[in-house]
């Protein structure tokens, strides 16, 4: 499997990471479940891995850990996250400096690791300082408890001042902007982030990458039963109905095209994200859907079809 370079650090990752949302530690708890899904992600050459303190309110981040604990920790790379509500406490959440510093030592306690390669300000909290958000990941840099630090999520407004104070205090910038991207949903073309993002040499990674499932044609005629629409109560989310109907068009006729061409719909929308610049962070119930999902990287599809989906638009 490929490398790419994130950004302009010196940091390289596979160009498929591997996330672990709803999935492990939401979905299903146990050793031999994480075990299955991230050896397979292991042997099929993937060597990024991306977790987070809420995913099952930290249960991923241990499970994730174990998985990985087999492995020598200078092959691979894992990335965490923190700033999303963990309690009821008004200090279980945001970007300020006491709650980042007390969740990224939690998070190394639950990975079991002394250090995390990305650590991310998992969504941008306005009621902390742009200066005091810098300072404090900078820190972690420092103490050696975090290698770089990154974004998600965070509105164009906010990754600017972010840059300019960075770049006036000479301290570490985020080297990536992690967000939603898919051929079904793409606000980052819109809302500037992706522009800001070239501009700037900031890496991208865009999760959701087959808009849950959307994208495979899979509920074309009927909801599977092992699919997140039918397990929506199970695990606690419901937007994947949301975001058929709010992308119903550009779905319906990606699925139509992957039909006259005869390819499968999760293999082309990687490729296509992979192609605008946006590198994956791929999520998987079973290991099949991961060796499925790395074959995407073995094909070359004609120019035909890169013109059918820009036509789309």
């Amino acid at each position: 499997m490929e490398y790419f370079r994130i950004g302009q650090s010196g940091l390289k990752s596979t160009v498929l990471t591997f996330g672990t949302a709803l999935t492990i530690g939401t979905e299903h708890t146990s050793d031999s479940y994480a075990n299955s899904l991230v050896d397979q992600a292991w042997r099929l050459g993937i060597r990024s891995f991306d977790t987070s303190n809420n995913y099952g309110m930290g249960e991923a981040e241990k499970l994730v850990g174990k998985a990985l604990g087999k492995y020598r920790r200078g092959e691979y790379i894992v990335a965490t996250k923190g700033s999303w509500p963990i309690g009821d406490s008004p200090y279980d959440r945001g970007l300020s400096r006491k709650h980042i510093l007390d969740a990224a030592d939690s998070s190394l306690a639950r990975l079991g690791l002394d250090y995390v390669d990305i650590y991310y300000a998992h969504r941008y909290d306005p009621e902390v300082p742009m200066e005091e958000i810098v300072r404090t990941f900078n820190s972690l840099i420092a103490q050696g408890k975090i290698r770089y630090w990154a974004t998600s999520e965070w509105p164009l407004e906010a990754l600017e001042q972010c840059h300019e104070v960075c770049g006036r205090l000479q301290l570490e910038k985020p080297i990536a902007e992690q967000f939603i991207y898919s051929f079904a949903i793409r606000k980052a073309d819109t809302n500037g982030v992706k522009p800001f993002c070239r501009s700037r040499q900031v890496g991208m990674f865009g999760f959701s990458p087959i808009a849950q499932g959307l994208l495979t044609g899979k509920y074309k005629t009927h909801i599977p039963a092992d699919s997140r629409i039918a397990k929506k109560d199970a695990i606690g989310y419901d937007k994947t109905e949301q975001i058929y109907l709010q992308n119903k068009e550009r779905i319906e006729q990606f699925i139509q095209l992957c039909e006259t061409y005869r390819v499968k719909g999760s293999q082309l929308a990687l490729s296509w994200c992979i192609k605008n610049g946006v590198y994956p962070v791929i999520g998987a119930s079973r290991p099949e859907q991961l060796e499925e999902n790395v074959k995407a990287l073995d094909i070359e599809y004609p120019d035909e079809i890169w013109t059918r989906l820009e036509r789309i638009g």
